[in-house]
């Protein structure tokens, strides 16, 4: 494992793609799926209970706890409201994880490599994403919508106003979100402001000005979520960013 995290970084609002040598970082889960494919030989990996392994590429769906070991690495992570073709390759798995050969990924991503250019991977086809993965109900792109501007405005989620907006009582909204989703109304707003901090400490803000922007209470608060969600602490996050763009 490498002393710290050395990364080159690109993300649309659905897609996040980490390209770089493992740094430290601790068993952890979040709500985004994960494909993690080696680029030098194998990755080593732990995944919910199945030890360390070793293999080309891992697909992670949503909330398996995990931790890398080793490996220079490409992960793709998805908005875990969005679909894209490559999430297909975690279907049918009882344990939520895929250890894959090289031959199972798409060819494009059997040749990734250090100079694979990633803006263009992001914006290709292959990472093409549509709407939330199971909605049956044309009302809640409306929800998420409206979730995503209360929390862009500073304001506290008002489930009671959101369940109003699809004439339901506040107790049956939060159960008909999970329906919809997949996930609870409190974990999705979690994901959205760690992404909102992120955005603004990749933008230049202060941590305690991005912990702000995002609606976390205090710096510790977000610290804490970061590190629960991805493994390493947002500030090894943002420094292996610093140094990918000093590169």
């Amino acid at each position: 494992m490498e002393k710290d995290w050395k990364l080159d970084i690109v993300f649309s609002n659905s897609v996040a793609i980490f390209r770089g040598h493992v740094g430290p970082n601790k068993v952890h889960s979040h709500w985004a799926s994960q494909l993690t494919i080696a680029l030098d030989g194998e990755l080593e990996f732990e995944a919910g209970d199945s030890g360390r392994r070793r293999a080309k590429a891992v697909f992670l769906s949503s909330k398996v706890r995990h931790q890398l070991f080793a490996g220079f690495v490409c992960s793709i992570y998805f908005d875990p409201l969005t679909q894209a073709p490559l999430k297909r390759l975690g279907e049918g798995s009882a344990a939520g994880w895929v250890a894959l050969t090289a031959e199972k990924l798409p060819q494009p991503l059997q040749n990734l490599s250090a100079a694979t250019d990633l803006r263009a991977l992001l914006e290709s086809d292959l990472l093409a994403v549509t709407g939330p993965d199971s909605v049956s109900d044309e009302r809640f792109p409306r929800i998420t919508e409206e979730i995503a501007r209360q929390l862009r405005d500073g304001q506290d989620l008002d489930r009671e106003a959101l369940a109003r907006m699809v004439n339901l009582s506040p107790s049956r909204f939060s159960h008909w979100f999970v329906e919809q989703s997949g996930i609870p109304l409190r974990s999705y707003k979690k994901w959205l402001k760690l992404r909102m901090a992120m955005d603004a400490l990749l933008d230049g803000a202060t941590p305690m000005d991005a912990a702000m922007q995002a609606g976390f209470s205090d710096l510790a608060h977000m610290s804490r979520a970061f590190s629960e969600s991805f493994g390493l602490t947002y500030m090894d996050a943002l420094h292996a960013w610093q140094q990918a763009q000093q590169h």
